[in-house]
């Protein structure tokens, strides 16, 4: 009897130590099951199920044109996601390099690299190790070996929680002919076209991509990856930079009434000082031509007494031109002759 307490007690012990070992790892799983997100970040927009990936790859679900989830669940090998292989051709739209740029009427953003960069309105950026640092309003952060922490905030208002579904395990990475992530900015100068989905599409399977198709480092688009959209309207907005730039406009609107708002006193100030300087040189000019007066009145006057001292000896010498005259008479005996003979003559013509 002593023996099988002591087997009950051990057995008992072991589990314990057993169970205190798994919980850290229990904790986590039912962490990322319950309250958050573990391998991949999960949501849906516009009525499709979208699963994206740390490093900027993803998978999607269509709810409404899906497979038969209560079925699927059940049977051996099960296609319900798109990377699982579940054929949503008819309703994805491919570029010249085999990348899913619409789905429906959804569009798809990639960056340089083939990242996914935006989802309809939610974006997604990376951290300087290629991970993603936030989707929409949610952050994520790692750990030192670039694993999932933890996160803080949530994507949007419409995906605030992490709701577990039984076919979020199926999510997964496509395989190496469906990757269109690489480590070259190869979609640098490239601008995929989209158009309006108004009908699914035809003869629309997928393709390997132009990285699983590359010969050394230069990877080609072709057209021969797009999908056909004859007869289709092309989408005039078709860039994820005007949200972007209308956003960075507005925000720079405000920045610039907030500048023009803050340097109007310094532009006034400025007025006043250029009018202050204005009045400053207006009451200056007059000193300087005073001054140029004062230098310059010598010189009139100098002029004017020398005018009234040519005047003066003018006068002077018609004055005393008479007398001098009568004095220069003696001095000229003919002319005192002539005078004289006409003076008789006229006196003879006179006695006669």
């Amino acid at each position: 009897m002593k023996k099988m307490i002591y087997l009950f007690s051990a057995l008992l012990l072991i589990s314990v130590a057993v169970r205190a070992e798994s919980e850290p790892h229990l904790e986590s799983s039912n962490y990322s099951r319950f309250y958050g997100y573990d391998k991949s970040f999960i949501f849906v927009e516009q009525g499709i199920e979208f699963s994206v990936f740390p490093d900027g790859q993803f998978d999607f679900h269509l709810p409404s044109y899906g497979a038969n989830i209560n079925v699927s669940m059940g049977s051996p090998n099960v296609h319900i996601s798109f990377n699982s292989g579940y054929d949503y051709g008819a309703y994805v739209q491919y570029d010249d390099y085999g990348a899913i740029v619409q789905i429906e009427n959804v569009p798809i953003f990639y960056d340089y690299y083939g990242r996914i960069n935006q989802i309809g309105n939610v974006f997604v950026t990376y951290n300087h190790h290629g991970f993603v640092s936030r989707l929409g309003g949610l952050h994520v952060y790692y750990n030192g070996h670039n694993t999932f922490s933890h996160f803080r905030g949530y994507i949007n208002v419409h995906n605030r929680h992490y709701v577990r579904r039984p076919w979020h395990s199926y999510y997964r990475i496509p395989t190496r002919q469906y990757c269109v992530v690489y480590n070259k900015p190869y979609r640098k100068h490239y601008k995929a076209v989209r158009y309006h989905y108004n009908s699914p599409y035809v003869n629309n399977s997928r393709r390997r991509t132009a990285v699983a198709n590359r010969r050394g480092l230069s990877i080609k688009r072709n057209r021969n990856y797009a999908s056909r959209t004859d007869g289709r309207q092309r989408i005039a907005n078709n860039s994820s930079r005007n949200r972007k730039t209308s956003r960075a406009t507005s925000s720079r609107s405000q920045n610039k009434s907030n500048a023009t708002r803050s340097t109007t006193p310094r532009r006034t100030t400025e007025a006043r000082s250029d009018k202050n300087n204005t009045r400053n040189t207006k009451a200056n000019t007059p000193n300087r031509t005073k001054r140029n007066d004062r230098v310059s009145t010598p010189k009139r006057a100098e002029t004017k007494s020398a005018r009234t001292q040519e005047r003066s000896s003018r006068s002077k010498g018609e004055m005393r031109s008479p007398s001098a005259r009568k004095k220069a008479q003696p001095r000229n005996p003919k002319s005192r002759e002539r005078s004289s003979s006409s003076n008789r003559s006229k006196s003879k013509s006179g006695r006669i």
